[in-house]
Parts: C-alpha cells; sequence; structure tokens
C-alpha cells in the first residue's frame, strides 16, 4: 500500500529462501508453469486497473529471463542487493527497466546500498524491524521509492510514514483504524442490526426475508450469488422468497451474512481487500475441518468464524464492541477477540501464516497439528479462487 493506504500492487511469495529474500521459483524450468497458474491469471484484473505484481528472482532466473513471463508495465522484479553483484545481473536489469519493468532491490543490511543498486532501483526494499538497513537506506538516492516490509501495526506504519516512507507492506491493514468519537454510519448500523437478528438463537425468519426483500441492494448482491456458477443451480433463483424454498432457511442465512460483510466493506479498496480476505478465512477454515474433521469442529461454525473475523477492521471499531453487537456463543466471541487458550486459536494462527507467508510458523505448525503440506496448500489455492469468484460476482450494481 501507499501512504494514503491505496494498493499500489500484490506480491506473489513462494517458500524457498535464496540469498536472504523469498524465490517463487526454486526449480527455473517451473517457473513459466507457475506464472501461468490461477493464482496469478487472477490478478489480470488488478493489473487492468493499475495495479502492479512483484515477485523475487535470483541472479539465474533473471539472467535466463525468467521475469519477462510477466507483463512489462505491471511487473516488478524484486533481486537481492547480492544478485546484482553476480556477472550478466546489472545488464538483464537494464534491459528490463528500458521494456518497462519496475525494478526492486532488497537493502537487508546495515550498509548503505553502492550506487549501482542505486542506479538500478525503481523500488528500495528494507525490512523495517532492522533499524540501521532503514537509516542506511533512507540515505540513498532521492530517485527510488523505499518500500518498508514487515509492517505489523497501526504504529509501525504511522512511524515508517514520518519518515518519509512511499510504501508499505505487511499485515497492518488487518487492524481497525479506530477514531475516537466516530461512531458506525446509520447504514452500518441497519446491516450489524439484521446480522444480529440472523445469529440470535430464535430469528424472526419472515421478518429478515422482508427485510432484505425491501432492500434492493442487498437482494440483488444475494440472488447474483445464488445465480453464479459456483452454485450450479438448474433453474434461475428469482428471488429471495425462492431462495429460502431451494436452499432452506440455514443456507439462505450463511449466503446473506456474506453478502452483509461484502456490502458493509463498501467501496474503498482497503476495505474490500479485507472483505475478500474474510470470506477466504471462511472457506479455508471451513474445508479444513471439513477434511481433517478437526477436533469435531462444526465447518459451518468455523466459516462464520473466519467471515466475521476481521469485522472490526471493516468497521473501525473494537472487536469487543463488535462481538457485544451479536449473540454469539462465547466460544466464537473468545476466538474472535484473540483469546490465545481458545480451542480454535490454532487453526487460527495457521490461517494467518499462511496469510502472511510466514512459512517458518507454517513448517512447524503444520505436522504438529497433523496436517499434510499439499492438503493445506491445496484448500487454501481453493479458498482464494473461491473469496475471487465471490467478488466477482458481488461487483455488479443492481439492476
Amino acid at each position: 500500500m501507499d501512504s494514503d493506504r491505496r494498493i499500489w500492487g500484490y506480491e506473489l511469495l513462494g517458500g524457498e529462501i535464496q540469498q536472504g529474500i523469498f524465490t517463487v521459483f526454486p526449480e527455473h524450468e517451473a517457473a513459466a508453469t507457475s506464472l501461468g497458474s490461477s493464482a496469478y491469471f487472477r490478478l489480470q484484473e488488478d493489473m487492468d486497473r493499475g495495479k502492479r505484481v512483484m515477485v523475487a528472482f535470483d541472479a539465474e532466473s533473471i539472467i535466463l529471463g525468467i521475469p519477462r513471463a510477466l507483463p512489462a508495465k505491471a511487473g516488478v522484479v524484486r533481486v537481492s542487493q547480492e544478485a546484482t553483484k553476480t556477472e550478466g545481473v546489472p545488464e538483464e536489469l537494464r534491459a528490463l527497466k528500458k521494456d518497462g519493468y519496475t525494478i526492486a532491490i532488497d537493502c537487508s543490511h546495515a550498509n548503505r546500498p553502492d550506487k549501482e543498486c542505486m542506479l538500478l532501483a525503481d523500488v528500495v526494499c528494507v525490512d523495517f524491524s532492522v533499524k540501521a538497513a532503514v537509516i542506511a537506506c533512507s540515505r540513498g538516492d532521492a530517485s527510488s521509492t523505499m518500500l518498508a516490509r514487515g509492517i505489523r501495526d497501526n504504529d509501525m506504519f504511522e512511524a515508517a510514514r514520518r519518515m518519509g516512507v512511499g510504501l508499505y507492506q505487511g499485515p497492518f491493514f488487518k487492524e481497525p483504524e479506530i477514531t475516537e468519537g466516530q461512531g458506525l454510519s446509520s447504514h452500518k448500523v441497519a446491516r450489524i442490526e439484521l446480522m444480529a437478528i440472523l445469529e440470535s438463537p430464535d430469528p424472526d425468519l419472515k421478518g429478515v426475508a422482508e427485510a432484505v426483500k425491501a432492500d434492493v441492494s442487498l437482494t440483488f448482491r444475494l440472488i447474483s450469488l445464488l445465480n453464479s456458477s459456483a452454485f450450479g443451480f438448474r433453474q434461475k433463483i428469482e428471488s429471495v422468497d425462492h431462495a429460502v424454498n431451494l436452499l432452506g432457511w440455514n443456507q439462505t442465512r450463511s449466503w446473506l451474512r456474506a453478502v452483509l460483510v461484502a456490502d458493509m466493506a463498501g467501496q474503498s479498496e482497503g476495505s474490500q481487500e479485507l472483505a475478500l480476505i474474510s470470506m477466504q478465512r471462511a472457506r479455508f477454515l471451513q474445508q479444513l475441518t471439513a477434511h481433517y474433521d478437526y477436533w469435531g469442529f462444526n465447518p459451518e461454525t468455523l466459516f462464520l468464524l473466519g467471515m466475521f473475523s476481521l469485522l472490526d477492521a471493516i468497521l473501525g471499531i473494537p472487536m469487543q464492541e463488535v462481538t457485544d453487537m451479536l449473540p454469539l456463543t462465547s466460544s466464537l466471541k473468545e476466538s474472535l477477540t484473540g483469546d490465545p487458550n481458545n480451542e480454535h486459536r490454532p487453526l487460527f494462527d495457521l490461517m494467518e501464516a499462511l496469510e502472511d507467508a510466514d512459512w517458518n510458523t507454517l513448517h512447524e505448525m503444520v505436522p504438529r497439528l497433523g496436517f499434510e503440506p499439499d492438503v493445506v496448500r491445496s484448500l487454501y489455492s481453493e479458498a482464494m479462487d473461491w473469496a475471487a469468484s465471490f467478488f466477482a460476482v458481488q461487483s455488479g450494481p443492481p439492476a
């Protein structure tokens, strides 16, 4: 993100570490296939609206021309400072830069990047937790932009912004931006009230259905979702009543929850990203617990946990206030408010490690939880695709 929390681009991360950076392609012969995967093509729409895609490459990949699998205008080639010393790499980076690629060079040490590096770099990447490296890189060529990596929370974001950092990477955007004295809009209050009715032990089903039918936006979103290819119903769903009759109330309620979360997120890029991650979390936790029958957890409960897990950031209020508004079980409330001893905590930690590309934690957690890495990878990839499909359906305007 940039300093105004607008999305600058996305980074494709892999699990191999070479020369101090994450390298997507440990085997070069698989590089073209990897860049042609569904995960890459999901970013096409973002590239079309001016967002960039950053991928880390080692020296050999650069010499082989692998970065050219990325589109020039949107492609950001990330490389370590050490790799730029390899014969042939500077020349290829200059050629890439001439062809329109953005060159991002990792500055992971306290030493100031040399002049050659700074002439090549459009973006200088630095681990913000290494203060000496930040100071050294901030003294570089003013023509390059500093990207601070590992921004964990809003305090770190503000500290980096005060230093004049241009770009920010990390999980900070999943924290709520809380402004004292600023309440929820009437629109969001109405959505929360409807959500509270949905979660009550004995909801007024007829009243909820009537409330949805009276709201053109909600009706459109729900009907569009249910008529999408993700469901594959043979007959077209024409109304909320039709949906309830076909799916039953429990399933209709589940999808209405998802529509409400997407609706409350609004249209800002950051909020839409949070809603997308919420859906991704919901699907992943649901499918993971269904596949492994983990501790006998109900997959639908885990779906709800994932979907509500970023409501504090979406609404801009503390999670405790969110849970106070909703009649959830004590176990779900403890999970959402971050109780470290809650029964869902291990799955939540696994999910966040995947989101944040914390490979060391993943390599330790997956076998400890009794999971297979390939299964976890597959389920997470499917959840990403599913969430993207959900939002593709949700993007249209009411007819």
